[in-house]
């Protein structure tokens, strides 16, 4: 890595830095660029050399870590046959850990556009990991991602605001039991049928 990269790496970590410091202040909505350039000691034409704007480094704050998540899980358990509780027991942890972040993103919902970002990568994450089983139309396929990312993120902030006397293993068995029994009665739900029924109301 030569010095130009070096400085721009650290540039970008000082950014980000601020804006986390400032997110436990503040909520993001009434954060302004000036106040993070301020945070980071780096003028506003570094800022824009990075980031569009505000929302698009909160964005990759998020997922560049949730990136580096998968990659340490795919390194830990390899591609195939990854246990569904030891993918979200890493998840937990890793919530837990940048508890300031994700709760500050999570709880303040800064704006639909961000969160809406946030579920489309996180579901495309989710329906790589989620153990459904073969045979099962693609529309329901995606509806059970959507159902498990909402619910995901409704967990992962209960967890953080409240705190209850759960490990992060107990959590993801008690989400994996409660979402693997909804998933299992989708082998039997069909969706010809259920047009069937409403075209002839």
């Amino acid at each position: 890595m030569d010095k130009t990269d070096r400085r721009s790496q650290r540039s970008r970590q000082m950014i980000t830095e601020a804006l986390l410091d400032l997110l436990m202040e503040k909520k993001f909505n009434t954060i302004t660029i000036q106040e993070i350039t301020d945070r980071a000691n780096v003028g506003r034409a570094t800022f824009y050399l990075h980031y569009r704007n505000k929302e698009e480094c909160l964005v990759q704050m998020l997922t560049g870590g949730f990136d580096s998540l998968v990659a340490e899980i795919d390194q830990m358990t390899g591609k195939k046959d990854r246990d569904f509780v030891d993918i979200l027991e890493k998840v937990f942890q890793y919530t837990s850990k940048n508890r300031k972040l994700y709760f500050a993103l999570l709880s303040d919902n800064p704006k639909a556009n961000i969160m809406g970002d946030v579920q489309t990568y996180i579901r495309e994450k989710m329906i790589k990991a989620i153990p459904i089983p073969a045979g099962i139309h693609a529309v329901l396929r995606e509806a059970i991602s959507v159902n498990l990312t909402g619910s995901l993120i409704a967990m992962v902030l209960w967890l953080l605001k409240d705190d209850p006397p759960l490990t992060p293993r107990q959590a993801a068995r008690m989400f994996v039991n409660s979402s693997m029994h909804g998933i299992s009665s989708m082998r039997t739900f069909n969706l010809n049928e259920e047009s069937t029924a409403n075209a002839a109301v």
